[in-house]
């Protein structure tokens, strides 16, 4: 019997830690198969600008979104879908339909007039200053790597660090950084991530790397993330997310069944999904990121439909 062909592949890249796909390879594969691409490109609306150009429809994707806010100069919730010159028609003939299944019938004509402001800045002068935060970065990377923090990702805006290695974990640096002024993206027991932008500024970047710089090393932290569970479905999806839920404390949650999905932070990859039954190790992953308590199906609901 012939295994199903996918309708789609679908990435996230750059991801949330500032890790890119091939993307062109993963296109050559998809092309070869006769699959569409598809990206979700939230962080790396600026990788258009950038010399050589790494935008993922520039190396084959045949459809991508970018979150214009994210990386770019436009407010909150600003967006861009591209639809690749090269891919099925289908894909250009019924985006404007697909997009009003979600659209709302009042848009932010505020939204929509940033992303044209957006346009007369990337035409004049956005690419040059793009390059030269980028190179200024660079720099503060290699600063960072020779003091002793491990770097994460190859993205040129992020700044993800991995400070055990200096002794401290993500969530302590990231305290450490709000007390000296400096506010970052993300940060969970592992990493500490930092969201930068030609926007930034020298005097805001002279600040976050006068804090790194000066942080109080210690002995490495040898502390691992626990490995991410693999559960056993009790439900779908829908019949979880639609059922009577209770909020149970994560330590009583072992052999319950899972109502609403705990990730660290979208578009990371969740820990347990809606309608899995938690087990041991997936009350461990839920009690290293921190999460105290959890929104599980009530047991007479599942216990009825058994």
């Amino acid at each position: 019997m012939k295994k199903p062909k996918p309708i789609a592949v679908y990435i996230t890249s750059p991801d949330y830690l500032g890790n890119i796909a091939d993307i062109a390879a993963l296109s050559k594969v998809c092309k070869a198969c006769g699959v569409p691409l598809i990206v979700d490109n939230a962080h790396g609306a600026y990788l258009r600008f950038l010399k050589p150009c790494i935008h993922p429809i520039a190396l084959g994707a045949d459809i991508c979104c970018d979150s214009a806010h994210k990386t770019l100069p436009c407010l909150t919730g600003a967006a861009y879908l591209h639809i690749n010159k090269e891919a099925p028609k289908l894909f250009s003939e019924m985006a404007e339909k697909a997009l009003a299944l979600f659209a709302s019938t009042s848009p932010s004509y505020l939204i929509l007039q940033s992303l044209d402001a957006f346009n007369g800045l990337c035409c004049a002068s956005y690419e040059k200053k793009l390059e030269k935060t980028a190179q200024r970065i660079e720099k503060l990377k290699q600063k960072l790597e020779g003091f002793g923090y491990a770097l994460v990702g190859s993205e040129r805006l992020k700044l993800t660090l991995a400070p055990k290695r200096i002794g401290c974990t993500g969530l302590a640096l990231a305290e450490y950084l709000r007390e000296n002024g400096v506010e970052c993206e993300f940060a969970d027991p592992d990493f500490t991530v930092l969201m930068l932008s030609p926007q930034t500024g020298e005097a805001e970047l002279e600040r976050i790397e006068r804090a790194l710089l000066t942080a109080e090393k210690r002995a490495p932290i040898k502390e691992k993330p626990p490995v991410q569970p693999r559960l056993e479905r009790a439900l779908s999806i829908r019949e979880a997310v639609l059922s009577p839920q209770e909020t149970v404390k994560v330590e009583a949650a072992l052999g319950r069944i899972l109502a609403l999905d705990h990730c660290a932070c979208p578009p990371a990859v969740p820990i347990a999904i809606a309608g899995e039954r938690l087990d041991e190790t997936a009350i461990e992953c839920l009690k290293y990121y921190g999460v105290s308590a959890v929104s599980a199906v009530k047991e007479e609901f599942y216990r009825l439909e058994e």
